[in-house]
Parts: C-alpha cells; sequence; structure tokens
C-alpha cells in the first residue's frame, strides 16, 4: 500500500505544473489583459516553476528498484527462479513507465510556456541552459536534501542558504549542470515526439 501511496502522492505533484501551464496559457490567451491577469500570471509562474522539478524527479524513483535488485539478488535469482524473473520484468516496465510519465508531464508543463514566451519575444534558447540547470537544481533539493516544493514558501531561508552551499561545491555543480543539459536534450526530443504524435492523430484514416 505504501508504494501505490507513493505513486499516487508523486504523479499527482507532477501533474500540478501541467495543469498550472495550461491554466498560465489560458489567462494570456484572455483579452483584454488587466493588472489582475498579470498578478494572476506571476503567481501561477512562481507556483509552476516550484513544482517543475516533481516531473523529471520521477527519474530518480528507479533508485528503489535498483535497492530491490541488490537487497534481493533478484537478477540472479530470475535466471533460476521463474518467479523472480516475472518480479524482475513486471518492476523494470513499471519503472519505465513510471519514470516516462514523469518526463511526459515534464514535457507537457513546458511546452505551452515556452509557446508563450517565444511568442513574446523571449530568446528561449539563450535561457536554456540556465532554466534545465534551475530545474536540475530543484531536483537536487528534493532527492537529496528532501525538500519540499512548498518549502520555498514556508522555509525560503533555509532553502537559499541550501542552493548558496551549492556554489562551493565545483563537482556538485557540475553533476547539476550536466543533469540540466540531459534535461534539455530529452525535452527537446520529447517536444519533437510530441509534435509528431498530434499531427499522427490529426491525419485523416485513409479508406
Amino acid at each position: 500500500m505504501d508504494i501505490i501511496r507513493n505513486v499516487t502522492w508523486n504523479g499527482t505533484l507532477a501533474l500540478i505544473p501541467v495543469v498550472v501551464a495550461y491554466a498560465i496559457k489560458y489567462i494570456c490567451n484572455k483579452h483584454p489583459r488587466k493588472a489582475i491577469h498579470y498578478a494572476a500570471i506571476t503567481a501561477l509562474s512562481m507556483v509552476w516553476l516550484a513544482f517543475l522539478p516533481n516531473t523529471c524527479y520521477l527519474l530518480t524513483e528507479w533508485r528503489h528498484f535498483l535497492s530491490v535488485l541488490d537487497t534481493k539478488d533478484l537478477f540472479l535469482q530470475s535466471r533460476v527462479d521463474e518467479s523472480a524473473l516475472i518480479s524482475l520484468l513486471a518492476g523494470s516496465l513499471f519503472y519505465f513507465l513510471y519514470s516516462g510519465f514523469g518526463m511526459i508531464t515534464f514535457t507537457l508543463a513546458i511546452r505551452p510556456v515556452e509557446r508563450i514566451a517565444a511568442k513574446r519575444g523571449v530568446a528561449t534558447r539563450f535561457w536554456a541552459v540556465p532554466f534545465f540547470a534551475a530545474i536540475s537544481l530543484g531536483v537536487y533539493l528534493g532527492l537529496i536534501l528532501r525538500f519540499n516544493s512548498w518549502d520555498l514558501a514556508i522555509n525560503p531561508s533555509i532553502v537559499w542558504q541550501a542552493i548558496v552551499a551549492v556554489g562551493g561545491r565545483p563537482k556538485l555543480i557540475a553533476l547539476i549542470m550536466a543533469f540540466g543539459v540531459f534535461l534539455w536534450i530529452a525535452y527537446e526530443a520529447l517536444d519533437i515526439w510530441v509534435d509528431g504524435l498530434k499531427l499522427r492523430l490529426a491525419r485523416p484514416k485513409s479508406a
């Protein structure tokens, strides 16, 4: 039951920035724009950025499966035990779909905001590296230091101290930057995939 609760909780956190992104898109498309619209967009953008790392965070959930492989010696057991083989295959499929869900929500949460920014003349390519590095930093804060998204509002000074502390660790900075570049590449690939899927679904079926 614990794993079901954790999966449901993490999945919900991953869906929040997707919903918020489309809420931002909806408000941005409304006319005429008033001060209340800009205030809402600003507030929602902060929520969106705070919760966005919860999407790609699901990539790190593989650590639980790897722990099971290690403690139960599941890989070696699967060679002689059919039930162990089934557990190995089922676990691999589950975590593949679980992390895949995280990356899909990651992409769907960024796409509408990126399109809005591009329409308003923002150089999205220029900001890509610092943006994805910030998301990578967010994953580190959640995975290693166990901060939650709402800690940015509840404990901002503690979170800021943790971020500043990263500056004194060059190897950690390099790792965070490397993961950020990976996230950028993954996003671009999945963004193309989503566009292709939309075109495929829109294609009329031949008689």
